[in-house]
């Protein structure tokens, strides 16, 4: 019974400490939502993706890109940037608009990929 529990409490201990691995952009990427955002850059994309990967993740598991559509997005990251501002960490209006471009565009990159 005892090597149940430890084989069962250490397959609970890696699964919680695999984080979702989140796409990472390409010029494809920048180049497909430049009608949407036609200053964006690959490096303002890569630098949605740290922030994104940095600040959400300190408080939840990351949530693939593509879970979400843009609107929801819109209405998920302008609060958890403030809850991330109150924990003593500083977005800015900049850092929140690179987060949401990197989740939207990210949002449908598979799809667009595969094309």
């Amino acid at each position: 019974m005892k090597k149940h529990f430890i084989f069962f409490s250490s397959i609970l201990l890696m699964a919680a400490c695999v984080s979702t691995k989140v796409l990472t952009p390409t010029q494809a990427d920048a180049d497909r939502l430049k009608t949407k955002y036609p200053n964006l850059t690959l490096a303002d994309l890569n630098e949605g993706k740290a922030l994104y990967e940095k600040h959400c993740q300190s408080c939840h598991k990351l949530y693939r890109p593509n879970s979400r559509n843009e609107q929801k997005w819109n209405e998920i990251v302008p609060p958890m940037v403030k809850k991330v501002n109150r924990k003593g960490e500083v977005l800015d209006n900049r850092a929140q608009e690179l987060i949401l471009q990197y989740v939207v565009t990210m949002h449908d990159a598979k799809s667009a990929r595969k094309k």
